[in-house]
């Protein structure tokens, strides 16, 4: 009975400290995200000339920026670890119109996995760039060509896109967006101000354009840890540099945890992935880690990922083909083993190999481009790999022929023992005094073997005419 109350003593105290946590989110979204006056419910979105276009550009990040400067403000009143959230339709406004602002750039020289992180940050550069030049919604145009157009006093150019889906729209050109950031540092360095700056805003607070309701947490830290070094604090540095440790050497610390061998390898690799991704999402979604930094941090996070990925398909290809025997005794039709093994071990490595590539591309390596144009150097690599090739195909035509497999007792001019297993490259033999013997694929299916395993025993009946005959 004693523990029956017990029970529920814990359950009602849990209840009440849920409902207490919810109340007090509810209460800082009803005192932090009031409704603005006048609020502008549409927007129409046209990039269908240069003007429509920078005309919606500055709008649309105009409204995004009086969402975060009013938050920011009612922040700075109270100083409470709870950051002030905005209204449900404010939230979706504000993410509608960043995603708008997205499309308004030419971002397709910017790697996929960049472009949410990349992209935001060069639109508020652009806005504090537009901001800082006194350009309006209505400032005309400087043409340059068919198709070119530059914002007066500013290096901006919007052009139009020629080819693709998006065949048509008027956007800031790729060029623009690669030189954003040297240009947003000339302007402010030039023309420093002390108004709200909502590049710096974004990149010095967690969890992106919005900050979450913990985000206080951080914006109340010591003066030390909001220093900024580049475009990110040393908090954001600090958060960064915990998820490259725990990526590096947490997977380690933890290998225990797995037999040794093949299993221990694919542990660890998995633990990698694991940490990759985490360390990913962490350092960059919600620590809002900006330039350079998210930069250099992406392209580790995704290439580790990448690499581990391989290395896991690859020992699971392994672990299968090392077990196979254990698997096909449960199967009366179970295929020949070696067979098996051998295609197990094949595709691990091609399907390794093209995971690596896949990550090395979309970590903005163009690995398939430069495959494409070695040229010479391609011919060179093949040749150089052509023994491989040869021993490869070779243990494909002896699998193929069957006329040795694992178990067998085979005997050549140089060679005799129990074949242990045929590889990618060689065949494994083991000797009548217990020595290991390897011969490459391409020798053993150029010798003359005596497989004593397949010998068949004479009948009696055609012996007897044999020797009647002789």
């Amino acid at each position: 009975m004693q523990l029956a109350i017990k029970k529920l003593s814990r359950l009602v105290l849990i209840v009440a400290l849920a409902g207490l946590w919810t109340a007090l989110l509810s209460d800082a979204n009803r005192a932090y995200a009031g409704k603005p006056d006048n609020y502008p419910m549409h927007l129409t979105v046209d990039r269908s000339t240069p003007e429509r276009c920078l005309s919606f550009f500055v709008n649309a990040t105009t409204d995004v920026e009086g969402v975060m400067e009013r938050l920011r403000m009612e922040y700075e009143q109270v100083k409470s670890w709870r950051y002030p959230q905005p209204l449900d339709i404010e939230r979706k406004r504000v993410d509608f119109l960043m995603s708008e602002v997205l499309d308004s750039m030419d971002l397709s020289e910017v790697p996929q996995w960049s472009r949410q992180s990349i992209g935001t940050g060069t639109a508020f550069m652009i806005s504090e760039i537009l901001r800082l030049s006194n350009v309006k919604t209505d400032t005309p145009l400087r043409k340059l060509k068919d198709d070119l157009w530059v914002v007066p006093g500013t290096y901006l150019q919007i052009g139009r896109i020629q080819e693709g889906m998006r065949m048509g729209d008027v956007v800031f050109t790729a060029e623009t967006v690669a030189h954003v950031p040297t240009l947003y540092r000339k302007i402010i360095a030039s023309k420093p101000v002390d108004e709200f700056n909502v590049y710096k805003s974004y990149t010095e607070s967690p969890g992106g354009v919005i900050p979450p309701v913990w985000a206080g947490v951080f914006f109340s830290l010591p003066g030390f840890w909001l220093v900024s070094y580049g475009t990110n604090t040393v908090w954001q540095w600090a958060v960064f540099g915990l998820c490259l440790l725990l990526l590096f050497f947490g997977p380690f610390l933890l290998r225990r945890l797995f037999r040794q061998g093949a299993p221990r390898v694919l542990g660890v690799a998995v633990l990698t992935m694991i940490f990759a991704r985490l360390g990913d999402y962490v350092s960059i979604d919600l620590a809002s880690l900006s330039s350079h930094g998210a930069t250099i941090g992406s392209v580790i996070f995704t290439i580790v990922f990448y690499l581990a990925l391989s290395l896991t398909v690859f020992m699971v290809s392994e672990i299968l083909a090392g077990n196979y025997l254990k698997i096909a005794r449960l199967s009366a039709n179970a295929l020949d083993s070696s067979i098996i093994r051998l295609l197990c071990r094949v595709g691990g490595v091609f399907a390794s190999l093209g995971i690596i590539i896949y990550g090395l591309n979309t970590a903005g390596f163009p690995v398939v481009g430069i495959i494409a144009g070695l040229g010479v150097g391609g011919l060179a690599f093949a040749l150089a790999a052509r023994p491989t090739l040869e021993n490869l195909l070779a243990g494909v035509v002896i699998y193929m022929d069957k006329s040795i497999k694992v178990g067998d007792h085979i005997e050549s001019s140089d060679v005799e023992g129990i074949v242990e297993d045929i590889g990618m490259r060689s065949t494994r033999i083991r000797g009548s005094d217990g020595t290991l013997i390897s011969v490459t694929n391409a020798d053993m299916s150029a010798k003359i073997i005596r497989n004593k395993t397949m010998r068949i025993t004479p009948r009696a009946d055609v012996t007897a005419k044999t020797d009647a005959y002789q």
